[in-house]
């Protein structure tokens, strides 16, 4: 989904993105700088992203070397090198400042309207889904002390009340950050997944789903789109995305039982469901907690029933380089848990989760939209999939 990804095209302009009676309404002007935020994402990506790859490979790789007499074994040894090139300082400063750009854009433009929207959404309409939150619940603090991916509010915004999170997120959010990459609906990862399950198991017809850390129902919507006679439940620990997630997939008319828990100690009964997801959830939650989080996924399943985790790929799989270039969200987008869920042992967390190691594998899969023929799947994998069987 990284908009550096070699052999992108041209960046498609925020007005092809999917808009539904609840979406915000842009300006002239709003789309304008929107797209100017999409092209200069795409020229930070597509152009100087090459550039810090040559500083490295030509400039500074050899600098090391001479210095300390060896290539270097961790990622964390090319640091203090890399932070000196003026290119690298160039590239990584401005790819801080188009993700501050759009917020700043994409905050005028809620700010504007979501007093008329949440009037809106008062309105008698018949529902497709259902709702349920927990004003009880407590939020984990690695939500609350955090405004992940520098987004103003994190998840949690507002202290749990209204949703400007989830009408930040479907604001040209993930539209932008990766390229239109994801489709129209940003259901792109979500389509993965159910291309991933349907190819490894072609029988399988799951009756009860779970989506753990669902946001604004972005993959979920694909769930109960391929399965249209299970019962499709999501979580999320945020009430404003949740409030956000119930309206737009009554919009989009896709039944979801929506409801406010934590992934780590949910509500449900023990061998509920036969299928668990999440996408780009497990990289945002710390280590113990996640581990909490893997023995609820194993209490949950039923036998037989299967977990699945659209993720990013660990860093033992990647070049020391690349895993340097790619640790950046760390330290400058935000995203303090990314490092060590990219370096942990998954293998001893399915174990100690509760699961075989035989039914447990890793793999890339590719990228898939939903068409009027079916599902159709790219050429190449960039998802990077955490299956395991109960």
């Amino acid at each position: 989904m990284h908009p550096e990804r070699p052999g992108r095209k041209s960046p498609p302009s925020i007005r092809n993105e999917g808009r539904h009676d609840f979406s915000a309404t842009l300006s002239h002007d709003e789309f304008a700088r929107l797209d100017f935020s999409m092209t200069s994402n795409f020229y930070v990506s597509q152009n100087l992203y090459p550039g810090i790859i040559s500083a490295w490979t030509k400039r500074q790789k050899n600098i090391f070397e001479k210095k300390i007499g060896r290539a270097p074994k961790r990622r964390q040894e090319i640091r203090p090198f890399m932070k000196t090139d003026p290119i690298w300082q160039i590239w990584s400063s401005l790819k801080r400042n188009n993700q501050e750009m759009s917020y700043q854009t994409r905050g005028e433009v809620i700010a504007r309207q979501i007093d008329i929207i949440s009037k809106k959404s008062n309105k008698n309409k018949k529902p497709y889904s259902k709702i349920s939150l927990n004003p009880n619940l407590t939020i984990p603090k690695y939500i609350t002390t955090v405004d992940i991916h520098c987004m103003p509010g994190g998840y949690n915004s507002d202290d749990g009340k209204g949703f400007y999170s989830g009408f930040n997120y479907d604001t040209a959010s993930l539209f932008l950050a990766t390229g239109g990459e994801l489709g129209k609906w940003n259901d792109g990862a979500g389509w993965s997944n159910v291309a991933f399950i349907k190819q490894k198991l072609p029988d399988f017809k799951p009756k009860k789903i779970l989506d753990l850390g669902c946001s604004v129902g972005h993959s979920t919507l694909p769930l109960k789109q391929a399965w249209p006679d299970a019962k499709v439940f999501a979580i999320d620990a945020c009430a404003p995305l949740l409030r956000y997630a119930y309206i737009r997939s009554n919009e989009l008319k896709v039944k979801i039982n929506f409801s406010q828990q934590n992934a780590s100690s949910t509500e449900f009964p023990s061998n509920t469901f036969d299928l668990i997801v999440s996408t780009m959830f497990m990289h945002e939650i710390p280590q113990k907690p996640l581990l909490q989080i893997g023995k609820e996924i194993f209490r949950l399943l039923k036998p037989g029933g299967i977990m699945l985790h659209n993720e990013q790929p660990q860093y033992h799989q990647q070049p020391i380089a690349e895993q340097f270039f790619r640790e950046w969200d760390t330290f400058y987008n935000n995203e303090p848990m990314r490092c060590a869920f990219r370096d942990m042992d998954l293998k001893s967390w399915i174990t100690k989760s509760g699961f075989n190691i035989e039914q447990f594998s890793t793999s890339m899969a590719p990228g898939a939209r939903k068409t009027k023929r079916g599902i159709k799947t790219s050429k190449n994998g960039f998802w990077f999939m955490i299956y395991s069987k109960k």
